[in-house]
Formats: structure tokens, C-alpha cells, sequence
């Protein structure tokens, strides 16, 4: 006997039922199968894997692997036996977790609601560890930058290196690009150049929204979008750029 045969529906109407259930058992975390042996089992009260499967219409080892993930989210228990027997967690018991947790859910958001515009943006700094995923970082800020990029470093040998044809791509879309880097150093193509010694960091800015100071060898740095410390560090290094008149 399946379900159709114990709700009298014909094929369309258990297929809409079990859409229904299905949706809405979903909404809590069961999968379609899950929901189809959960029902079949609080219509049984209890069954083997063999019995749920042929109630709720579905492949014996299908019905197998859902009991034993319903039993894992605690939907279901089982109470041994050759085959073993299973038992379906009361309705009651669970409507009751559940909704105890989307309670607590809503009561930890009404605990953080405004706790932005009350405090204020949090001027967060994400560090990216070893030289090649700096490099990589700036590459990325790079091809991401859509008006301007102001690069300071001693190390514009090595960026060149690596992100020489980035540069000129980014020229050519209209990227309006400041480098400033010690004497002698060849740079890559770039709108506008400035020369100063004993730089000891490199500082990158993207589109005065996204900034980066990485260590002097470049194995470390830290990354922020934070518009706040991006414009900080901008406003640096134009005062930086002014202190040094040999532009190139």
C-alpha cells in the first residue's frame, strides 16, 4: 500500500500534496525525499526502510539514506530490530525546536539592529601573507580600478616584473596612473611618475576606495575597502608626491 491508495488521491493530487509538504518541510531543512519519508512515517506511526519506501512512493536505498540523515537531524529515531524499526520525533517536538530556534534567530538581529549606525562603519584590515598573494593583490586592485591607482613603492622593479602588461591595459581603458619610487627604478606605463628615496612600504590605492600597505619586502599586508582609510592613505601620499619635484 502507498499513499496514494491511503489518501485516495489520484496521482496529480499526491504529486501537488507532497509539493506542498515538501516546500514547506524545506523551509526547516529536509530535502524532498526527507520530507516524503517523514510524512509516510507519521502516517505509519512507525516502519522499516522497506515499508516507508514503498508509502511514500520512492527507491527502497533512497528511503535508506533519508532515515539515516533524518535521524542525524533528529526527525526520526531508531529503535533496532532486523530489519530496523523506525520511529518519527512527534510533530509537537518538532514545531516546538523549531520554532525555539527562528526565536532566537529574530532575537540576536533585534539585538544587533542599528548597531552600525550607532557606532559607526568598523574600518576592517584583512592581512594576506607571502609575496606571490601580494603581488597577486595588487594585480587584482589593478584590473579592478576604474578611474585612478596611486602605487608607492621600493620595489616597482619587482611589479613591473610581474603586472607590466596590466598597467598598459589599464592606461588604455582611461586608468589614470601615480607611481612614486626611488631614483633609477624602471617603472611600467603609467600617467604620471614621481622619484623619492628611502621608501620603506608600498602603498597602493584603488579608485580612492580600496587601499593596501604591504612590508617593505612585500611578503606581508593589509587590505582594506573601507573608503575612510583608502582616502586616509590617498591624501598621504599626495602629500608624499608634493614633497619631491623630479617628476617623470
Amino acid at each position: 500500500m502507498n499513499i496514494i491508495d491511503v489518501l485516495r488521491l489520484d496521482i496529480n493530487d499526491i504529486e501537488k500534496e507532497f509539493g506542498q509538504i515538501a516546500s514547506a518541510l524545506g523551509n526547516i531543512g529536509l530535502t524532498g525525499y526527507e520530507s516524503r519519508v517523514y510524512v509516510a512515517l507519521i502516517l505509519r506511526t512507525h516502519g522499516t526502510a522497506e515499508e516507508v519506501a514503498e508509502l511514500a512512493m520512492i527507491p527502497r536505498t533512497s528511503a535508506y539514506k533519508a532515515l539515516l540523515s533524518l535521524k542525524e537531524k533528529n526527525f526520526v529515531e531508531d529503535v533496532g530490530g532486523r530489519p530496523a524499526m523506525y520511529h518519527p520525533v512527534s510533530t509537537e517536538e518538532i514545531q516546538a525546536r523549531v520554532l525555539a530556534d527562528i526565536n532566537a534567530a529574530f532575537s540576536k538581529l533585534n539585538s544587533v539592529k542599528g548597531l552600525l549606525s550607532e557606532k559607526g562603519t568598523p574600518e576592517l584590515v584583512y592581512t594576506i601573507n607571502g609575496k606571490k598573494k601580494v603581488l597577486d593583490k595588487i594585480g587584482e586592485m589593478l584590473d579592478a580600478s576604474k578611474r585612478t591607482f596611486m602605487i608607492s613603492s621600493p620595489k616597482m622593479h619587482e611589479v613591473r616584473a610581474e603586472h607590466a602588461d596590466r598597467f598598459k591595459e589599464a592606461v588604455a581603458r582611461g586608468v589614470h596612473i601615480t607611481i612614486i619610487t626611488e631614483p633609477a627604478i624602471k617603472v611600467p606605463q603609467a600617467s604620471e611618475v614621481y622619484r623619492r628615496k628611502k621608501l620603506i612600504a608600498t602603498d597602493v590605492i584603488s579608485d580612492g576606495t580600496h587601499a593596501m600597505i604591504a612590508s617593505e619586502d612585500l611578503d606581508l599586508c593589509g587590505f582594506s575597502d573601507n573608503p575612510l582609510i583608502a582616502t586616509h592613505l590617498e591624501n598621504f601620499l599626495h602629500m608624499v608626491k608634493g614633497m619631491d619635484t623630479n617628476v617623470t
